[in-house]
């Protein structure tokens, strides 16, 4: 009777083992159709690879009304085509939310299933150890139903080790598909916020041609005129900032700056970085003063910029063709500012408090550019200067962000 006992619970442990998966037939139909959306941004992707080509070449042309007007045109189809990647992946990030909640509710109830096992064996591990082998012997039965009780018990302990290593398999399972469903929740709501902004920048770059069409009348020679006015009086602001920042280098102490590793870059993935911190080659023929205050990476206009470190928005501000055009400054530890530069929006306000990692702003080509790419910059102090016609302008002494990345 006890073996026939035994050999049923062990029937009772594999079929609990092999729990059927309930929601199978949805888990596939909702992979299925994530591919699909894999596959539409892919094709997506392509075009926007395409766009942003014709934008490249276009931008190394010398700068011209034909020009200025072309780059709008494809910074708007490019945009268009990154707000159809934002539906899209909206769509994909939801299948993926919502397959990850199946994978957890499965991921629970095999949880339950795989306790519920563990009970049953650690019970019928407490009968067995009720009834010592000896006392077996020593009730008259033979010796092969001595065997096969230490039998049986070897193999509900053995079960029962199996089933613990399980349900801590599965317990790590659930904990990575909470995670991951995380991940993915703050994912979809910046796409969210993508898309939503990516639409605003759309319509200020539409009116931005219209105007530059009305002002200039559609003519070279005017679009021409109102440049050499516009790098005239770059160069006096650019001379004026020099001069105050010359003074405040003077009580400059480096030793209050932070280490390496505070900073992250203020983007996700791969930049080119156009141009570096310093006198570099760009700088001695472009800039009166010869230097360059920060780092430029190149990158399309409506490129999500996010916070290199927490702190707090020290200046949300537009120069308009001058400078910096839209710039966030914001102030971390130890008097320590970061600067973002040439954007197209901006997404925080003065005095916000931001995480490392936040998305601030999106990058543009706003301000004294030559084409779309943010402008980094790293200071050790800031104040806010106010410039004739080019309103406030961010100054202070800057460092090397390279040293803190």
């Amino acid at each position: 009777m006890k073996r026939s006992i035994s050999i049923l619970l062990l029937i009772t442990l594999i079929l609990i083992w092999n729990v059927p998966a309930v929601f199978a037939e949805n888990e596939a139909d909702l992979k299925s159709r994530i591919e699909e959306k894999s596959k539409e941004l892919e094709a997506l992707q392509g075009q926007i690879d395409e766009t942003q080509n014709k934008l490249d070449a276009v931008s190394s042309q010398s700068q011209s009304l034909s020009r200025e007007i072309k780059s709008t045109d494809y910074t708007i189809r490019s945009l268009e085509l990154n707000i159809q990647s934002d539906k899209i992946n909206i769509d994909k990030l939801s299948l993926e939310i919502e397959n990850l909640g199946v994978q957890l509710s499965d991921t629970e109830t095999m949880i339950v299933e795989k306790k519920a096992t563990i009970a049953s064996i650690i019970r019928a591990l407490n009968q067995k150890e009720r009834h010592s082998i000896l006392e077996t012997f020593l009730s008259g039965q033979s010796l092969v139903a001595g065997m096969t009780e230490l039998s049986d018990l070897e193999e509900l302990q053995h079960s029962l080790s199996e089933e613990i290593d399980s349900l801590r398999g599965l317990s790590q399972t659930l904990g990575d598909n909470i995670q991951e469903t995380d991940v993915k929740k703050t994912s979809l709501k910046n796409e969210q916020l993508n898309l939503t902004n990516r639409k605003a920048i759309v319509e200020d770059q539409k009116s931005y041609k219209e105007n530059v069409l009305k002002v200039t009348k559609n003519q070279e020679s005017v679009y021409q005129q109102q440049l050499s006015e516009l790098e005239k009086k770059q160069d006096n602001v650019s001379a004026e900032i020099e001069a105050l920042e010359s003074i405040l280098r003077k009580n400059f102490n480096a030793s209050l700056a932070p280490g390496r590793g505070y900073l992250i870059k203020p983007f996700t993935g791969s930049r080119i970085l156009t141009q570096e911190y310093g006198t570099t080659a760009f700088a001695r023929t472009a800039y009166k003063t010869g230097f360059h205050n920060g780092m430029d990476y190149g990158m399309p206009i409506g490129t999500p910029i996010l916070a290199a470190a927490s702190g707090k928005v020290y200046a949300v501000g537009n120069n308009g063709r001058y400078q910096y055009g839209k710039y966030i400054a914001i102030k971390h530890d130890s008097n320590f500012f970061t600067l973002y530069a040439h954007l197209s929006s901006q997404s925080v306000s003065v005095g916000s408090t931001v995480e490392k990692g936040d998305i601030i702003g999106y990058s543009g080509n706003t301000g004294y550019s030559t084409g779309a790419h943010l402008h980094f910059g790293v200071y050790q102090t800031m104040e806010l200067k106010g410039f004739v016609g080019a309103g406030s302008v961010p100054i202070g002494v800057t460092m090397n962000p390279a040293d803190y990345f």
